[in-house]
């Protein structure tokens, strides 16, 4: 599934976190099951990257709302005010309350780790299948970004 939405600000927790999220303005009756996913991210000032999608209502610091809130490794820059289109690829856990916020970022730095080995296993995929249509999900997602208009 696609989830389009305009960043907006948030509580700017995950910078405090040292994992600086954009989240996203989508309605609550589409997201997806609480969790945390591996996605595909594309907007004007990214290109497509590979990210990783909070949705839920972070357990461990009493969050009241449901947040669509995307990490993407490696961007420094501000998204606010811009689209983001995020596909996701693949669930990596559900949402958990962590007993201190030291755990809550051990997790998310190992969330991180699986996600970006995702992005590994996509390039030897596609080095073992030269003559076949590459599999790469963030290969398709470049192929179907939307025109400037």
């Amino acid at each position: 599934m696609l989830y389009r939405g305009l960043v907006v600000p948030g509580d700017k927790l995950g910078r405090k976190l040292g994992y600086p999220t954009a989240n996203l303005k989508i309605s609550p009756t589409v997201l997806p099951k609480d969790g945390v996913y591996a996605g595909e991210v594309f907007g004007d000032k990214l290109g497509v990257r590979l990210g990783a999608v909070s949705v839920g209502r972070r357990p461990t610091v009493a969050g009241n709302k449901r947040v669509f809130e995307v990490y993407i490794p490696g961007f420094k820059g501000n998204l606010y005010g811009t689209k983001l289109q995020v596909s996701l690829v693949k669930k990596i856990r559900g949402q958990k309350k962590f007993a201190s916020i030291e755990d809550l970022k051990r997790q998310i730095a190992e969330d991180v780790r699986k996600i970006l080995s995702l992005k590994k296993e996509d390039r030897a995929r596609d080095r073992q299948t030269p003559d076949r249509k590459k599999t790469s999900r963030l290969s398709e997602l470049k192929k179907s970004r939307p025109k400037k208009a």
